[in-house]
């Protein structure tokens, strides 16, 4: 994977004329110089880039590509026949379809003058900079939330980046691989969208079998809102829940608890295995999604994030225009990304309602 972000800071942000011993001999009000800025800046990039694939919930939800499409298998009903002395058995193949996986360029605008930059302090800078990593940070999460929980197609040129199964709404042709030691054949009304009403354990296992059922093994994560964490830690409705264990506080050798990670709420047994819990306030409340993670950004994780390899995952530092002195003069953040699902029916979202059908939540 490419990693030309930081590593051509100064190649992309400053002009190909620009001395850099000059630079040396600029500095700030406060006496750094702009060599010494743009150094940190680079190491700001560099930790925000790498740490964008590291939270724990985006690292178990996706993986990177560089690649326009994803393709899986189709259901198709083959087998073997009679076999005879002198006949042929018909040739049969396996089927495969697929999507497109979008990719959207971003920016972000520093707002530094010729005038702010001939009085900053190294303060105001760092907050600037501590703002525009934040951002960056908030673009890749939401996104993926988005892709997750979204329930429609976006739309790549004249193609389609697929949601999760949804009945055939946005591929007709999409009929899950058949799985008869788990469940009855698929159609391709076969759905992941789901409508229940209540935070309870058979609701929770009526998700957990939606994936469950197409091959994969526990354990499972289940991603909710944390305005809902109390009810999910409820254990008169989950009666599966087992509490996280935390550090700083002593158990007693009778107590069952959970050993998920500091990052994991706690742990639910269910029928097909144990589920993690894992919550972010970015998703509202009476959503939750399950889905099957095989680790960190592991390929065959539910979801992609698609970059463009001559920049990388994360963001690269741009030279703005009308540059009177100061090589950071109008300066930008730009980057290139998008997110498509990559198995579809690897997760299972669901609305939390008594009535209705599933609708998309605004992720924050």
């Amino acid at each position: 994977m490419a990693t030309l972000g930081p590593n051509d800071l100064k190649q992309y942000a400053l002009p190909s004329t620009w001395d850099a011993s000059y630079l040396a001999k600029i500095s700030l009000e406060s006496g750094e110089t702009y060599e010494q800025l743009i150094n940190d800046i680079t190491g700001a990039l560099a930790v925000q880039n790498a740490a964008l694939l590291r939270e724990s919930i985006v690292a178990s939800l996706c993986s990177p590509t560089a690649d326009a499409v994803v393709e899986y298998p189709n259901g198709v009903s083959n087998g073997f026949q009679d076999a005879t002395e002198y006949g042929v058995p018909d040739a049969k193949r396996a089927s495969v379809t697929g999507h497109m996986l979008p990719l959207y360029p971003k920016d972000r605008a520093f707002a530094w003058t010729w005038q702010f930059l001939s009085k900053a302090r190294r303060a105001q800078i760092d907050a600037d900079i501590a703002s525009g990593m934040a951002d960056l940070r908030n673009l890749y999460h939401k996104a993926i939330l988005t892709r997750l929980f979204k329930s429609t197609y976006d739309s790549v040129g004249t193609g389609k980046s697929c949601p999760i199964a949804d009945g055939g709404t946005a591929d007709s042709s999409y009929v899950p691989p058949q799985n008869p030691d788990r469940a009855t054949a698929f159609a391709y009304t076969h759905s992941h969208l789901g409508r229940l009403s209540g935070i309870t354990q058979a609701n929770l296992e009526t998700g957990v079998a939606h994936v469950w059922e197409h091959g994969f093994d526990g354990p499972f994560d289940l991603l909710v809102a944390q305005a809902d964490v109390s009810s999910w830690r409820n254990t008169t409705n989950v009666t599966g829940f087992v509490a996280n264990r935390l550090p700083l506080i002593g158990y007693g050798s009778s107590e069952t608890l959970a050993d998920a990670g500091p990052d994991v709420v706690g742990v639910i047994e269910t029928a097909y295995g144990p589920v993690r819990v894992r919550a972010s306030a970015r998703i509202p409340t009476k959503y939750w999604a399950v889905y099957k993670s095989f680790g960190p950004v592991d390929a065959r994780n539910p979801l992609k994030i698609r970059y463009n390899p001559k920049y990388g995952i994360g963001a690269i530092l741009l030279a703005g225009d009308h540059i009177r002195q100061y090589p950071l003069e109008n300066a930008i953040l730009y980057t290139e990304l998008g997110v498509g699902v990559a198995d579809r029916v690897a997760a299972y979202v669901c609305y939390n309602e008594s009535s209705g059908s599933y609708t998309d939540p605004t992720i924050s």
